[in-house]
């Protein structure tokens, strides 16, 4: 297979698990009269249509679904070896890497331990995107995104490196105007603030070695972000859900205290996603390796 064939191969699986030409010229940074240009090529050379063209959709065709199977063998296997040359201890890894993860990951987890990647990788050029809604990887052409959330798109790869341990919490302030709940019932009678990035904000579930039960909360207060959700509490508002991990400092110093803590919450997995294997290259690996690391120290991975 030539360069020229190479490109196109490239080309085409962007497209395909994009389903959009616009979507893949903006991942891959081609324009799309280029990348449509690729594309045609390739079917030329293969003597078949590879996908279904219309204004709204792009669809694999027969053809293009067996095709695209090869491709992303001979994609992996292309990474494969330039990974081994970069990792057999004569290369160290360059280039720049964008990441995306949420603010409070950003902050607590990832910020206070990039002094050690840079002393591990010094020539990477590292982009933290940190922002609380799941960021369209392939749109802003993030190499890599730490998401502690459901992954609604089946075109993205997701790995599983640590667990999420949400835990009540409140300001020793709010628990001394209003009491503290003592069964999980009981938050019925407080206010509680609300994260509207959960699928269900106001149904909590708890458990125990007895039972399980789900309760329905009340607030007057509901919050798109995680830092605003902790700046509420310390603003003694209410009682939140959140990470476990988000407060350790502050349960440490007493500023806040943490409610029921015999009642289990629902953990969620904290992912390491990709929009597709071309983007899993050694940076990508190494980094996400170095994340899960951090999240074994933590305690975050069950």
């Amino acid at each position: 297979m030539n360069n020229g064939i190479f490109e196109h191969l490239k080309v085409f699986v962007a497209i395909a698990q994009a389903e959009s030409v616009t979507a893949a010229s903006i991942a891959m940074g081609i324009a799309q009269a280029s990348m449509s240009r690729q594309l045609s090529a390739l079917e030329k050379h293969l003597g078949c249509r590879l996908l279904q063209r219309s204004t709204r959709v792009i669809k694999l065709t027969e053809q293009g679904e067996l095709y695209l199977q090869h491709a992303l063998r001979l994609i992996e296997l292309m990474q494969d070896a330039e990974s081994a040359m970069q990792e057999d201890g004569k290369s160290r890894l360059k280039g720049k890497l964008r990441v995306a993860c949420s603010n409070g990951f950003g902050r607590k987890i990832l910020i206070p331990a990039l002094g050690q990647w840079q002393q591990q990788q010094p020539e990477v050029e590292l982009e933290l995107i940190l922002s609380d809604q799941l960021s369209q990887v392939i749109e802003e052409r993030v190499d890599l995104a730490i998401r502690i959330a459901p992954l609604p798109n089946s075109n993205l790869l997701a790995q599983t490196i640590g667990k999420s341990h949400p835990i009540l919490v409140a300001s020793t302030s709010y628990l001394r105007k209003h009491g503290r709940p003592s069964e999980p019932i009981h938050l019925q009678q407080h206010q509680c603030i609300l994260f509207s990035g959960s699928e269900k904000p106001g149904a909590w579930q708890f458990s125990s070695t007895k039972s399980v039960n789900r309760v329905h909360v009340y607030g007057k207060l509901k919050l798109s972000s995680m830092d605003a959700l902790a700046d509420a509490v310390l603003a003694d508002l209410g009682i939140a859900m959140m990470p476990e991990w988000f407060w350790r400092k502050e349960l440490n110093e007493g500023i806040v205290e943490r409610l029921l803590p015999e009642f289990k919450l629902p953990s969620q997995d904290i992912h390491a996603v990709t929009a597709s294997r071309q983007r899993a290259g050694s940076k990508v690996r190494v980094f996400s390796n170095f994340v899960q690391t951090l999240l074994v120290n933590r305690g975050l991975v069950s």
